[in-house]
């Protein structure tokens, strides 16, 4: 004879996605469109909004109001502002400035003036050079020569010649001396000349010739008017010429770029240097002048190129694929840059870098990283083996939303929560561009269409261009691991009773399989009304039984009772 026990256990915490062998009670080995949402319930994720149609999107970002390029055009919140180039863009946020690149345009929001971060101006005529005071005042008359005059008066000038380096000297009657003045500048006239630049520009000079050849390089301007700058050098003589002068404020070309400290920082994998701009200005990358506003750059000497740059916790980092730059300091005098050998952003996936509460996350070689200061920590565990790529994320409340490319070229929109440290999966969604504003979160799919993942249909009251389109009701699916693993012996699963909550209109259609066989269904049901049920399943004895749940709409999983019996033997 035989006797049978039965026990009875209780799921009412589910642990999210885990695509891999370990996956447990309580977790899902595959699913789609379920979410966090209400954890630990289950719960399909919310409807999705569709809000526009582009044609030829090229990015998207998001301050207080969204922005994005379509063909050549640059929209803020719906309104066209300006023209650009067609290309995928990045932007930077910097007070009220946004930048586009790698245009080098910029957008004030506040005064809505739409241009170029850099300027240059080449002349077609004759250049006039002059030495002058710091605000352009001329010297007036002064001799050049190797030994001093003879019978000086007090304030005549002289340009000493005597040494490799001229310098202009005062004379003073009291002193009976000639006293050097520390600084001297010559005053480049032309037409417009000055129109594009302002008072401490860092500029370059190119094409002065004869006596003003020193001054070609890279400085600074002192005071400009329409039609004349004013930069340090000397001068024996005035002098005009007929050839091209070049005046030019230049933007560096950059990979990845960021805004920390009032300064926006760029990189370049080509030049292997790291930027950033004047204090404050955007517009100016070469003032040196050994100041606290200074721009500043520094050669990096570490393997491989950039792969992506962000702020986090008042530091900005710059990555590469098995590297981290980050830099320390507050003015160009003490910044200070570590390097550390730990898991970067992987190549492709600079869109990845998004900061969640106060933990800034992004896809490695290796999977997904956590990264809170000290060391990178991996959280992809529950995404199983397989290997990503092409990774842009964006975040919302305590969601980090990840759509990247498998193997197999096939997209996958992942979310992982925090506070509930729980992975599901979406849908096949290829995400171009995310962008949060407020508490929306913004996408362009690879439709080329913009979507709201909380059921935004809008963007601003009275969107004439809105779609305000609404997703129907969301299909979804959550497939159980192998359960029976933890039933040895003589123990069997006797019967499965499911606790749930359907909205009005929802379906839930609940299939097994034994033992790796095909998918039967056990049962079907539909409310009509927002109801409860409790919902018994019984499988027949089987070693290993898989459960999914298939439904469309809205509802809640509470809970998922397992009823184990074992028959011993008895003497």
């Amino acid at each position: 004879m035989s006797a049978v026990s039965r026990s009875r256990s209780l799921l009412s915490a589910f642990g999210g996605y885990c695509h891999t062998p370990a996956c447990s009670d309580g977790q899902f080995y595959n699913m789609e469109n379920l979410s966090a949402r209400d954890a630990p319930l289950l719960r399909p994720r919310p409807q999705r909004g569709k809000i526009r149609q582009f044609n030829q999107p090229w990015g998207l970002f998001g301050r207080d109001k969204l922005c994005w390029v379509e063909g050549t055009s640059f929209y803020y919140n719906g309104f066209l502002v300006g023209s650009v180039s067609a290309g995928e863009k990045q932007f930077v946020g910097m007070g009220a400035y946004l930048l586009i690149w790698p245009d080098k345009k910029y957008y004030n929001i506040q005064t809505g003036e739409f241009g170029d971060l850099g300027a240059s101006v080449t002349t077609d005529g004759s250049v006039g050079f002059t030495l002058s005071k710091q605000d352009g005042t001329l010297y007036g008359s002064y001799s050049a020569s190797d030994a001093a005059p003879e019978s000086p008066e007090n304030g005549d000038l002289w340009l000493d010649t005597s040494q490799a380096v001229h310098i202009l000297k005062e004379y003073a009657s009291s002193t009976r001396t000639w006293v050097e003045i520390p600084t001297t500048y010559v005053k480049i006239s032309f037409a417009n000349l000055g129109k594009l630049f302002r008072q401490y520009d860092g500029i370059t000079l190119s094409g002065c010739t004869g006596s003003a050849a020193g001054l070609n390089g890279s400085c600074v301007i002192q005071s400009c008017g329409d039609d004349w700058i004013v930069v340090p050098g000397v001068l024996d003589t005035p002098l005009e010429q007929e050839t091209a002068v070049t005046v030019a404020r230049e933007i560096p070309d950059m990979d990845f770029l960021t805004e920390c400290g009032n300064r926006v920082w760029g990189c370049s994998s080509q030049n292997h240097e790291i930027y950033a701009c004047k204090l404050g200005d955007p517009t100016n990358w070469n003032c040196f002048e050994g100041i606290s506003t200074d721009s500043y750059s520094a050669t990096i000497g570490s393997d491989g190129e950039f792969t992506g740059a962000c702020t986090h916790l008042g530091y900005v980092l710059f990555f590469k694929e098995d590297t981290l730059h980050k830099v320390y300091g507050s003015c160009p005098a003490n910044f200070q840059i570590s390097t550390s050998p730990v898991r970067g952003v992987k190549k492709g996936s600079e869109r990845s870098l998004v900061i969640v509460n106060e933990t800034l996350y992004y896809h490695s070689r290796n999977g997904v990283c956590a990264y809170d200061g000290g060391l990178p920590v991996s959280v992809s565990g529950p995404l199983g083996s397989g290997t990503y790529q092409n990774a842009r994320a964006g975040a919302v409340g305590d969601s980090y939303y990840l759509s990247m490319e498998d193997e197999n070229g096939d997209w996958q929109l992942f979310v992982y929560n925090e506070s509930a440290g729980l992975w599901h999966r979406e849908d096949n969604t290829q995400v171009r561009w995310f962008a949060r504003v407020g508490g929306e979160l913004y996408f362009i799919a690879q439709d080329n269409a913009l979507y709201g993942v909380n059921g935004s249909t809008s963007l601003y009251e009275g969107d004439e261009d809105a779609l305000e389109q609404t997703e129907g009701p969301v299909s979804w699916y959550g497939e159980t691991g192998d359960m029976g693993m933890d039933t040895p012996d003589n123990q069997y699963l006797a019967a499965l009773q499911l606790c749930l909550e359907l909205e009005a209109g929802s379906t839930l259609t609940v299939k097994l399989r034994y033992d790796g066989g095909d998918w039967v269904q056990a049962a079907k049901i539909t409310a009509a009304t927002k109801r409860f049920f409790n919902l018994p399943i019984i499988p027949r004895r089987c070693g290993l039984l898989r459960l999914r749940l298939e439904g469309q709409g809205d509802g809640r999983l509470y809970s998922i009772a397992k009823v184990t019996e074992s028959a011993t033997e008895l003497p």
